[in-house]
């Protein structure tokens, strides 16, 4: 579709943004409905962000996602937060109404329905490795599904401390905050049902690390989440799938919030089965 006076803009902000799918899948999707929107990446500074986000408004543009690191760092920007935003205090889309910019997070449902490929067979004990924007959502999503015990681990221990507080104020003592380590991933990794990595370690380009040196203190069976999804089979799960634990990568959580972020802007159908190509076809 040809670029008018007509089109408007949508977009995400980040930092990096380089192994970013979402400008493909958006302007693929877009095209394939025939709506006259373009979606653009803008690789921002943390000092940029106010401006960013104001700029929303003066440019008339119809919304924006964002991404690492300014999930939480975007709020105090905003005019309105959805409840699940506000809930989790963590925003991945931006949408502009009428000059009104409303933060929303779709990241929690897009990973619960990425989950469903391979469910845990219980729901007793979850671990997140990273304790990030993407982890209040995840976290929040857990919590609220189910999950009776969350471990959250994190290098930067005010961070892992932040979230537990955060969660046990909706579920007391539900979460428990761990400074990362190896030594302390194998202290907790034996007796869990699922691990989520909500880091970007093993993230495009720096493919060949992993949050983790090894898997083996974990027991058979429990389900490896990685929400990263550039490259789809990360170092991590490349552990598991040679440890034989059942995994779920990061494509299907980028699809479904992808999906929901585009519903929210336009208020049309997502065609999930197409963007889920697209963004296949992306990683090849």
């Amino acid at each position: 579709m040809d670029i008018n006076t007509q089109t408007r803009c949508l977009g995400i902000i980040g930092n990096p943004l380089q192994h970013s799918l979402s400008p493909l899948l958006h302007n693929r999707t877009l095209r394939h409905l025939g709506l006259n929107y373009v979606y653009l990446p803008f690789e921002i500074d943390a000092n940029q962000l106010k401006e960013a986000v104001n700029s929303i408004r003066s440019l008339g543009m119809a919304g924006i996602n964002v991404t690492i690191p300014f999930k939480e760092a975007v709020i105090p920007y905003l005019d309105e937060l959805s409840p699940e935003s506000r809930a989790c205090s963590s925003v991945n889309v931006i949408v502009n109404q009428s000059g009104r910019l409303v933060g929303h997070n779709t990241d929690g449902a897009g990973f619960m329905q990425a989950l469903q490929e391979h469910p845990p067979k219980k729901t007793e004990s979850a671990l997140l490795i990273g304790c990030g924007g993407a982890a209040r959502a995840v976290a929040y999503q857990l919590a609220a599904g189910g999950f009776k015990r969350l471990i959250l681990l994190d290098i930067d221990f005010k961070r892992a401390q932040s979230l537990a507080l955060f969660i046990n104020r909706q579920s007391d003592g539900l979460a428990v905050a761990i400074e990362m380590s190896q030594k302390a991933f194998e202290q907790n990794a034996n007796r869990t049902d699922l691990i989520v990595n909500c880091t970007p370690i093993g993230m495009f380009p720096d493919i060949t690390n992993s949050p983790v040196t090894n898997l083996d203190a974990v027991e058979p069976g429990t389900v490896i989440c990685d929400i990263i999804y550039n490259p789809r089979v990360t170092m991590l799960l490349n552990m598991a799938k040679t440890a034989g634990l059942p995994t779920v990568d990061g494509l299907s959580m980028f699809v479904n919030q992808a999906a929901l972020s585009l519903e929210l802007w336009l208020g049309v159908k997502a065609p999930l089965e197409f963007m889920r190509g697209v963004a296949e076809n992306g990683l090849r």
